[in-house]
């Protein structure tokens, strides 16, 4: 996944920063201009640096708590629910980046299936096999058979790698969804609400009734199926709401910039609802694994609030980093965005020696099983982190850790602009000036 955009000189930076780009486009002082729009020079979207940090922490952290924690473990129950928002947080900046593309650089289908499932596929093929030689050296002899554990693997997705099943479906269905895109421009709001309802509907169906005959069996069934988590259906609110925010990138950017504050309040406040019903849920009786399931109505509505909570955290990181110079920090997230490919792709491995090592010393018992949470996320991201670092210097840095965002910031100017030398402050200004009278 890459994140071109475009500019047309008003991200330009001087000695201030954003500031040249605000006044060059009309944005209020010390407000950002509004993301370069679909048609113009492409640019480098920041923002979504750090939302591929924390949406792949959260994926660890996830894994984390998922292997050791108990059937009855209320506590453990809970991180799982909020935390279970980090896949659809991915499906939604994936639709987010693809059809921004698509909307700004425009490729027939054929190129287009090319460009976007012809990258995928080397490192799907590439990891399953990875994973498939970890399957048969610590299965036990005549336990799995080789030949129908590699195409399973091959057609459903390895444990974590089902997330580039489901976007294979994403990239196939990606015409049809820029041409619905296009299609409904000035009945979103509409689109919206379909989906959303759609969503819901899919969540009420399947967490709060069991028919066992009739023909809303039928109906439930299908619905189960549907939702699969590797099939596209179940998350097409996500892959909805992202293609949307392409189309209207400078609008949702704005609200995300200028009202930062409010958006952030509503995703921690969306949180707390998460969680208070998953409390109500166990004082109703329910098992914390229910009360827990992502495939309920209040969940679909926390990892909406997610999508958009993580790009509000981007957005005002983006922003203060465009400010001044780099701080570790601010490397730390870069270097991160950089990695994030790398860490979907080699953190189960990484996960499963260190968990098979916590079992051997028997440290993932019922009364364990949060120190077990804690070693295994601390050990995961530094290992998958360490190993992710060494596939880099190889030939097959691509094919073992997905695209290469050190080479797309480079080749293309920073949004929002990064901070430059005083010095460099009157041809910076210039630049922007001279691109707003060419408007």
């Amino acid at each position: 996944m890459d994140e071109r955009g475009g500019g047309d000189g008003q991200g330009v930076s001087t000695d201030g920063g954003a500031v040249a780009g605000a006044a060059a486009t009309g944005a209020p002082d010390g407000e950002l201009p509004d993301p370069p729009a679909p048609g113009e020079p492409r640019h480098y979207l920041r923002a979504l640096d750090l939302f591929r940090v924390l949406a792949f922490v959260g994926v660890v952290a996830q894994h984390a708590v998922l292997w050791p924690v108990p059937g009855g473990s209320q506590v453990g129950w809970a991180f799982v629910m909020f935390l279970h928002a980090t896949r659809n947080v991915f499906f939604f900046s994936a639709a987010l980046v693809a059809v921004y593309s698509q909307l700004q650089r425009p490729l027939s289908v054929g190129r287009l299936w090319v460009r976007r499932i012809g990258t995928l596929a080397v490192p799907y093929l590439t990891w399953t096999f990875i994973y498939f030689l970890y399957t048969m050296a610590t299965t036990a002899r005549g336990a799995a058979t080789p030949g129908s554990t590699l195409w399973h693997d091959i057609s459903n997705g390895y444990y974590q790698l089902y997330f580039l099943v489901v976007l294979f479906q994403v990239y196939f269905l990606l015409p049809a969804i820029v041409w619905l895109v296009r299609r409904t421009r000035g009945h979103h709001a509409l689109l919206f609400g379909v989906s959303l309802a759609l969503q819901l509907a899919m969540m009420t169906l399947s967490h709060y009734f069991r028919f066992s005959y009739g023909a809303w069996h039928a109906v439930r069934a299908l619905d189960l199926t549907l939702i699969t988590p590797r099939l596209v259906v179940g998350y097409q609110l996500y892959i909805v709401a992202g293609a949307l925010a392409a189309d209207h990138l400078g609008q949702v950017h704005r609200v995300l910039d200028r009202r930062n504050g409010r958006v952030l309040w509503g995703f921690a406040g969306m949180f707390a609802v998460l969680e208070g019903y998953y409390a109500f849920g166990l004082v109703q009786g329910n098992t914390p694994g229910h009360a827990s399931d992502l495939f309920q109505p209040v969940a679909a509505l926390w990892f909406l609030a997610a999508c958009y909570g993580l790009w509000a955290l981007g957005v005002r990181w983006a922003r203060r980093a465009a400010a001044r110079p780099a701080t570790r920090l601010d490397r730390a997230v870069t270097w991160g965005s950089d990695a994030s490919g790398g860490y979907y792709l080699s953190h189960v491995l990484v996960l499963q020696l260190i968990f098979s090592g916590l079992q051997s010393a028997g440290l993932t018992g019922p009364s364990s099983w949060g120190a077990a949470s804690v070693v295994l996320f601390a050990g995961t991201l530094a290992g998958a982190g360490i190993l992710v670092a060494l596939l880099w210097r190889t030939p097959l840095r691509t094919v073992l850790t997905g695209p290469d965002r050190k080479a797309q910031r480079s080749a293309y100017p920073a949004f929002p602009p990064v901070a430059q030398e005083p010095s460099t402050g009157a041809v910076a200004m210039a630049a922007a000036t001279a691109s707003a009278i060419a408007r």
